[in-house]
């Protein structure tokens, strides 16, 4: 067959590499409890898909499992409701169905959502490379590189919803780019328009590419390359969607409070800024990308600069009066510039915000990069080339990946024993006759949704050590329960003997114990609290 013609036809292999590659990355983790980096964040979407179990499914009520929430009044104040402002969790949502099919509420089923939606969304950023490059082992190679990036591997299979909403974003740009090359169809426009609008729903910082979107249409109308009229409609109902649920969020987080951010975190001044965005790079650099990954773009840089033409346009019937992809970059890339200012104070902390932001249009750019080489142009080429790419995901790129994971699990990580010791919690709560309804108070147990994942019970969460936070905690909030870890009993109690001599224990299972909070001091040693009475 000719070369040519089957080059078209490898996407299925291409799926297949890929998809088998995600599974050797992450086929020992897939059934891990959320724990170790961002396990703050990962178990309050965890939350979010047991809490559509618990209130019939209805999307625009999401509710996690604690009525105190961190904002605005840092979880001194008890809500009526578990309900919570937050970006659209469709994600979460399709998982609580899969949840309810397979009648279990274990990691595993997210994962498993996560991960078949981050494989669609290599689908797509295959189709997106083979759109510009035509050539399909230089998209396979892309879809590789985006598997072994440390960040992007470490939450493909896990519970962040930046990588669903990459997928869709992925998906996005595609159709927008079968849009502009195949006759400006307006069918494509707002196939594009739609998808973008549901990665921005599910995480508002998608905006930036819909943004850039706009400004590349408008651009192009200002060029006469294209008219606007009949693409008001799609882009309407695109940002009329997000600015709709934005106000509906509002509405949830005065009436509700919330346990997401959801405002700007801009540094105070430009020298805060700089210092902010060094710490960030000394934090994640080789993070966002393996130092061996890097050193491969600078390689293919350099082939392209001597052997190749440098950012060649798109294969495309278009006239040279068009504008180039690489504009649209551009605008691209300035937006998520701007949006590392606003959110600056997050960057140093928040490894995921980069997959929010500037993976795609890295993995753009290396598109550019392979687009400026000449393509394989047969059976053999293709072999060999393959060769090469096993190589080097085999030797470089995935054990990168593979050290990387292990190096995230901490495994005296306070969140991480703090799952292993909730393990279990539910079994043993239902076993001394403890309702399902019943309001527990997880005294320093962190993070904050995590005990009462494991526990299937709702309640209060009091996992800092803040004297004046955990005092109206447990004075006034409407608990029924306290719940503690055993260890942290005994290695808080000297610090903490005002609170913790009060609790009177019921039982435990060797783990945790539950008690009831008295008046008084009852207990005056760690013995006195655990011996039998």
């Amino acid at each position: 067959m000719d070369y040519i013609k089957l080059n078209k036809r490898m996407w299925p292999i291409a799926l297949l590499i890929l998809v088998a590659l995600g599974v050797v990355i992450h086929r020992q983790y897939m059934n891990e409890f959320p724990a170790f980096i961002h396990a703050w964040s990962q178990t309050d979407r965890y939350a979010i898909a047991v809490g559509f179990l618990n209130n019939d499914f209805d999307l625009l009520h999401p509710e996690t499992l604690i009525y105190n929430k961190q904002f605005p009044h840092w979880w001194k104040h008890a809500s009526e409701t578990t309900i919570t402002a937050v970006d659209l969790p469709l994600h979460e949502y399709g998982v609580a169905l899969l949840m309810k099919l397979f009648g279990t509420t274990s990691p595993w089923v997210f994962r498993l959502s996560t991960f078949v939606v981050a494989m669609l969304g290599m689908f797509f950023l295959y189709k997106l490379a083979f759109k510009i490059t035509n050539d399909w082992i230089k998209s396979l190679f892309v879809g590789i590189m985006a598997l072994a990036s440390p960040v992007y591997a470490y939450y493909f299979a896990g519970f962040i919803p930046g990588v669903p909403a990459l997928s869709f974003a992925i998906a996005g740009l595609y159709f927008y780019l079968k849009h502009l090359d195949e006759g400006d169809r307006c069918k494509y426009f707002s196939i594009s328009m739609a998808l973008i609008c549901v990665a921005v729903l599910m995480r508002m910082s998608f905006a930036i590419l819909l943004v850039a979107v706009v400004c590349f249409e408008l651009l192009r109308v200002w060029k006469k390359e294209t008219t606007f009229g009949n693409k008001v409609p799609g882009v309407l109902i695109a940002v009329g969607a997000v600015v709709g649920y934005m106000a509906w969020n509002s509405h949830l987080r005065a009436m509700h409070d919330t346990v997401f951010l959801s405002g700007l975190m801009h540094a105070d001044s430009w020298d805060e800024t700089k210092e902010l965005i060094l710490q960030a790079k000394n934090n994640w650099f080789y993070q966002y990308f393996s130092e061996r990954q890097y050193k491969i773009f600078l390689v293919l840089v350099a082939f392209v600069f001597l052997f190749g033409k440098v950012f060649r346009g798109r294969k495309t019937d278009r006239r040279n009066k068009s504008l180039p992809l690489w504009l649209f970059w551009v605008i691209y890339v300035f937006g998520c510039i701007l949006f590392l200012f606003a959110m600056a104070k997050q960057a140093p902390d928040h490894d995921y915000y980069f997959i929010d932001t500037f993976f795609l249009p890295c993995l753009m750019l290396l598109i550019f990069v392979l687009n400026g080489l000449n393509n394989v142009s047969s059976i053999k080429g293709a072999i060999i080339f393959l060769m090469l790419i096993g190589i080097t995901a085999e030797d470089v790129l995935i054990e990168d990946v593979n050290k990387n994971l292990k190096d995230r699990r901490d495994y005296t990580d306070r969140a991480y024993i703090t799952s292993q010791n909730f393990e279990g919690s539910e079994e043993f709560l239902d076993s001394v006759g403890v309702p399902k309804d019943a309001k527990i108070l997880a005294l320093y147990a962190y993070p904050q949704n995590a005990p009462f994942i494991l526990m299937n019970r709702k309640g209060y969460t009091e996992m800092w050590y803040d004297y004046d936070i955990v005092e109206k905690g447990l004075e006034e909030f409407d608990y029924d329960y306290v719940v503690i870890e055993n260890i942290r009993y005994e290695k808080e109690y000297e610090y903490h003997k005002h609170f913790l001599g009060r609790l009177v224990r019921i039982a435990d299972n060797d783990k945790v114990s539950l008690c009831r909070y008295a008046d008084t001091i009852v207990c005056n040693s760690v013995e006195e609290f655990f011996e039998d009475k």
